[in-house]
């Protein structure tokens, strides 16, 4: 079964001066009940977009969403993990006040002992104790507090999970656990996730699939082991090179800035940074093709990549 389909993903806004900033400009994804894909790319090039859209903060310009094959799903059924949790919650409440506000507004569990029943069983499933319901966001940790966005995130027994960036406010040993804990968290409970990170260690241990990202299109997809142990697109090769891994021959680095989504390169996209590029590629827009191994590639010179 697929948990989420998008197709043909477009998010342009209109800015001062009548200008259209390209935030998302065609994308098509799927992603299998059970399995997580992960959308990587630099800062700015659409990831977040895609992750609004998904749980419906932001409407696309065109395309469609399902969510369990349908476009009109319960919004139960796709919920947001942010990247920062000081944000997602307020301070001035209490996280049990967090985690029996969604109960209420969707109806679930009525009447206060069977809420609390279930807000105890929340913070269980993330590893907390009880004793944490009558705190407020400040007086916990970092690493403390995410673990409360997702339990809050799944106390409407959602499908899918989309986490943006959800370790990025973390530090090193406290990202281990929380990425331990999504990963046994989607087992127990059958969660699918759309995971949108930087983060490429991250990507590695929680994705199935992979999605490359550059100025608001997908330049590579494929498999996790396909996309990382053997990139093909050349972005893809440069933006793995920036993490050592002495299993695998160094690539050109990057050069220049990421063009600006107000006015994206003619052609390739990529053209203007890539250490392939020709005259050809200012010219040709290359749209995701397959390679033998069945992943898709933006590159008129994949062969050569």
């Amino acid at each position: 079964m697929i948990a989420v389909r998008a197709e043909g993903l477009v998010k342009h806004y209109r800015t001062g001066g009548g200008r259209t900033l390209r935030a998302v400009d065609g994308v098509t994804f799927e992603v299998p009940q059970g399995r997580t894909l992960a959308v990587i790319g630099e800062s700015g090039c659409g990831k977040s977009t895609i992750a609004r859209m998904l749980v419906r903060l932001a409407e696309p310009t065109e395309g469609r969403i399902q969510v369990q094959g349908s476009e009109k799903a319960d919004r139960r059924a796709i919920q947001l993990v942010s990247q920062n949790p000081w944000s997602a919650l307020n301070r001035r409440k209490s996280i049990g006040h967090a985690l029996r506000q969604p109960l209420a507004v969707h109806g679930l569990h009525p009447g206060r002992a069977a809420r609390d029943a279930r807000v105890r069983e929340l913070l269980d499933l993330v590893g907390l104790t009880e004793e944490y319901l009558g705190r407020r966001p400040g007086g916990v940790s970092g690493g403390e507090l995410q673990r409360v966005t997702v339990a809050r995130a799944l106390a409407v027994e959602p499908k899918v999970l989309v986490l943006d960036e959800p370790t990025a406010s973390l530090d090193v040993s406290v990202k281990a656990l929380l990425v331990n804990l999504l990963q046994d968290l989607r087992q127990r409970l059958g969660l699918s996730y759309v995971l949108i990170t930087h983060e490429i260690d991250i990507a590695r241990h929680l994705a199935d699939d992979v999605a490359v990202m550059y100025l608001g299109r997908f330049v590579e997809t494929g498999t996790a082991d396909q996309v990382f142990d053997d990139p093909r697109h050349p972005y893809t090769r440069a933006l793995l090179a920036a993490v050592p891994d002495p299993g695998r021959p160094p690539a050109a680095p990057l050069t220049g800035e990421v063009p600006s989504a107000l006015a994206p390169p003619p052609g390739c996209r990529f053209h203007t940074r890539c250490p392939l590029a020709t005259t050809a590629c200012e010219a040709t827009d290359p749209a995701l093709e397959p390679a033998p191994d069945g992943r898709l590639i933006a590159c008129i010179h994949e062969e050569t990549a």
